[in-house]
């Protein structure tokens, strides 16, 4: 009987925990500080960054530029070059899946403002976006 129980912790324990991180992964109740945002876009491995386009380098836990700017309705591209996991939370929220080396990641900034750009994974991360 005590095999058993010990059994059944084995898979309980693991099971709950899983249950419980995605439940925190899902939710989330931060509301963006700025202006409204443009359309999400989605990260994608060996994504091209088309020529001239305005681009973000997340490397040596930095974004590169610090600061970008940009016209309305432009698309701005977040590329991962270096191994660390990394996202692109865009004043608090909408935020980019987690992103691994050669991943982009491209947002559509509609709305004239700036923007605060952080990855949640290294707060020491942060860039600025202006919008005109």
């Amino acid at each position: 009987m005590r095999l058993l129980r010990s059994r059944i912790l084995l898979v309980l324990i693991p099971l709950c925990l899983a249950a419980a991180l995605l439940a925190a992964a899902c939710g989330s109740d931060s509301k963006s500080s700025g202006p409204p945002a443009g359309s999400v876009g989605t990260a994608v491995a060996q994504q091209s960054v088309p020529a001239n386009a305005p681009l973000i380098d997340e490397d040596n836990l930095q974004f590169k530029p610090g600061k970008l700017t940009v016209d309305a309705g432009q698309v701005v591209y977040f590329k991962n070059s270096e191994t660390a996991i990394h996202n692109v939370e865009i004043d608090g929220g909408n935020k980019s899946p987690d992103m691994k080396k050669g991943e982009i990641f491209s947002y559509r900034f509609n709305t004239a403002g700036t923007y605060k750009i952080t990855c949640e994974y290294h707060p020491q991360m942060h860039s600025t976006i202006t919008v005109k």
